[in-house]
């Protein structure tokens, strides 16, 4: 199977270098880069700002049935494009967001088939080397592009290789057909298994399948719709899974239609060529700085094993030496959003785990689901990832606002502003790269999908005019960027924060305090030593906590927030009042003590994922810069595993645990009947570098 792999990436890399001839290898130096951690505001391009209403209803005539454009419809468009973007630019960067992610930009199917709603969000893609007209035109998106450039914001383009708009459909129904009764057949009646040939040169060829013979929903298409799509190959039936819709378990979670839209066949080289080939042209041709990758859970690895590397090697031939792709993994349980790093070549994934714990802990006070979560930072860790790339969030357009999940657990006005702010707090100062859903600055609620998606222009929305917003008051018939909200300030004072050290971005994060309510951490900047007391009081008393800190007899300066610090020794006391938090800055520079020792423990397989090791280092005396983790075959060279700047937290705070890091790498990349030598490498805040006592691991 390998020797098939590796034949068929070679294939899908020389289907790609003739579509990016002519551009150098090298990286321009004089290209944008986007900053490495960037903080994000995320924008539904429809409802943001309207700065073109000639194009409101995408030059389609016949009405809100054909056009799509009914502004008082919360399901259709409503008139926000590029142009309007563009002049809001300003706005974006006087808020201290340094990216803007753009939901997708490309033509959509305009309306759906039963007439009930529009592609106004951009995720029914028809046209995907196109610009839906309702937002502007391609020359539109570039002059976006290159004036966020110019004020120093990086562009994230958020895409879909899951599935185009629907216009497939099958005289049988939509009812999925699993492939144990109706497995993929070629055009003469052989079946075949397309997850096991995903990936190699066995793929049967377009030219060996047939739409009425290979797939158990025959697919059908309105003679109106045959030409719909572009590139061409999109309007190929044989180019989709053609089984129903998707339950969402099982093998329908890759192949199923997701709520009807047409599903890619992403196990085919030519769907993976030509998807390849589509976004590869948005990097070299616009000049956006990297990808949010819409459903990625529901495209099997193999694709992704081929497509991310042609990105990246896209970005790079266009002078971008870097070129995040966050995918969405829209799952709460962290072995689950890790397993697309470890397992399909991301190196970046949306934090949906810790959305869900920091709104747990902000509305609840509960804090032993954000420290699993923290604590299992591991499973994102390898030589190319860590848990400092991901995507941090409170809210978004598919689940709903912050606001909304704040209204919802208290009615008290003061008390959800203070909640908001805190919430906004908590993202800014943890670890990961902040992403904050347009609106939610001006306290917008929203519940979920069409209801979380308000126009920032007049609304002729009846409902959103009414709608209360933390913070603030209904907007009737103005412009939210006519008013002024608290939580604007918020965002100002925690973004002009983060700016100021790098503490907050790639840092070292050390839990210090869990439990009552209370949450602290400290953020530690391994260049200068300098440590920040981050400190938040979910609870609604006022509190007295004390714990131990790396800096020892220091004064702390408060650079934000409330309350106070104090420190005698090593034990630090940090005082808050209810529902309020501080950021604390060490009047000392943290520094290495000349004795740090490190040992690694036997390796062991990880308790709660049998496909992974466990390889756990223990180090004493003083704050560390990082713990770089090593493996060596008999004939190798020393491979770096992965870095942990982040030691685990256990409120027992005994020796036993004190100071423990780990990567848990995939049993999978060990070849068998091999032994292998293991160490840990502790490098301290002065550079020193000391490593472990090797240890053998012998995988049979």
């Amino acid at each position: 199977m390998r020797k098939f792999q590796i034949i068929f990436m070679t294939f899908v890399s020389m289907l790609f270098c003739v579509t990016t001839s002519g551009l150098s290898a090298s990286a321009d130096s004089s290209a944008f880069q986007m900053q490495k951690h960037p903080m994000i505001y995320f924008v539904m391009l429809d409802r943001f700002a309207n700065g073109d209403p000639a194009n409101d209803s995408g030059y389609i005539a016949g009405g809100p049935s054909k056009s799509g454009f009914n502004p008082s419809a919360t399901g259709f468009y409503h008139g926000g494009d590029l142009a309007g973007l563009t002049s809001k630019i300003s706005y974006i960067k006087n808020l201290g967001f340094t990216a803007i992610w753009v939901t997708p930009v490309v033509r959509q199917v305009s309306v759906s088939p039963d007439g009930s709603s529009a592609g106004y969000h951009g995720y029914w893609g028809a046209g995907f080397d196109q610009v839906d007209p309702h937002l502007g035109t391609m020359q539109d998106f570039k002059d976006f592009v290159s004036a966020a450039h110019e004020q120093g914001l990086g562009v994230i383009l958020d895409i879909v290789a899951n599935h185009t708009g629907d216009v497939i459909y099958s005289s049988w129904g939509s009812s999925y057909s699993d492939t144990d009764f109706s497995p993929y057949l070629t055009k003469n009646g052989k079946a075949f298994d397309a997850a096991k040939l995903a990936g190699t040169t066995k793929f049967p060829k377009l030219s060996e399948l047939s739409p009425t013979v290979s797939f158990p929903n025959p697919p059908l298409l309105n003679n109106s719709d045959e030409h719909i799509k572009s590139p061409a190959w999109l309007n190929d039936v044989r180019n989709y899974h053609n089984r129903g819709n998707s339950t969402f378990q099982g093998e329908s979670s890759l192949y199923g239609d997701f709520y009807g839209l047409d599903d890619l066949f992403t196990e085919s080289p030519v769907v993976v060529a030509g998807m390849s080939k589509i976004f590869a042209d948005w990097i070299v041709n616009t000049d956006v700085d990297g990808f949010r990758i819409d459903t990625a859970r529901h495209v099997n690895k193999e694709f992704w094993r081929a497509f991310l590397p042609a990105m990246r090697k896209a970005a790079l031939a266009k002078g971008k030496t870097d070129f995040p792709m966050w995918g969405e993994v829209y799952d709460t349980n962290a072995s689950q959003t890790s397993y697309w790093i470890k397992n399909a070549s991301f190196n970046e994934v949306l934090d949906f785990p810790l959305q869900n714990q920091m709104l747990n802990f902000v509305n609840s006070g509960s804090t032993n689901g954000i420290v699993s979560v923290l604590n299992d930072d591991d499973v994102y860790t390898t030589a190319k990832s860590n848990a400092n790339q991901l995507v941090t969030f409170l809210g978004n357009h598919d689940m709903g606002r912050v606001g909304s999940f704040i209204a919802r657990s208290t009615s008290n006005k003061s008390l959800q502003l203070s909640r908001d702010t805190l919430a906004h707090a908590l993202l800014f100062t943890v670890r990961g790269n902040p992403a904050v859903y347009y609106g939610d600055e001006f306290g917008l609620g929203g519940g979920g999908d069409q209801q979380a998606r308000q126009d920032l222009f007049p609304t002729q929305v009846s409902q959103w005019k009414t709608d209360l917003r933390i913070g603030g008051t209904p907007i009737g018939t103005g412009s939210s960027f006519d008013t002024t909200n608290p939580l604007q300030d918020s965002i100002r004072d925690l973004t002009a924060l983060r700016s100021s050290d790098s503490a907050f971005s790639d840092g070292s994060q050390i839990i210090r305090y869990a439990a009552d309510g209370v949450l602290v951490f400290s953020r530690i900047n391994a260049q200068t030593g300098a440590e920040f007391v981050c400190a938040f009081n979910s609870s609604d008393a006022d509190i007295s906590k004390t714990f131990r800190t790396s800096a020892s007899g220091a004064t702390w300066i408060k650079s934000l927030g409330a309350g106070s610090l104090s420190q005698e020794r090593t034990s630090a006391t940090v005082q808050l009042p209810a529902g309020t938090w501080g950021v604390f800055k060490s009047s000392a520079l943290l520094t290495s003590p000349n004795a740090v020792a490190i040992s690694v423990d036997a390796v062991r397989l990880n308790p709660a994922d049998s496909s992974q090791y466990n390889l756990q280092a223990r180090v004493t005396n003083g704050a560390y810069k990082q713990i770089n983790f090593y493996r060596k075959s008999p004939k190798g060279a020393w491979t770096l595993l992965g870095v942990d700047n982040s030691p685990l937290y256990n409120s027992t705070a005994t020796s036993a645990i004190k100071n423990v890091y780990r990567v848990l790498p995939l049993r999978s990349s060990f070849a068998r009947n091999t032994s292998y030598s293991i160490k840990a490498q502790v490098v301290t805040l002065t550079g020193q570098k000391i490593d472990s006592k090797v240890v053998t691991l012998k995988v049979k």
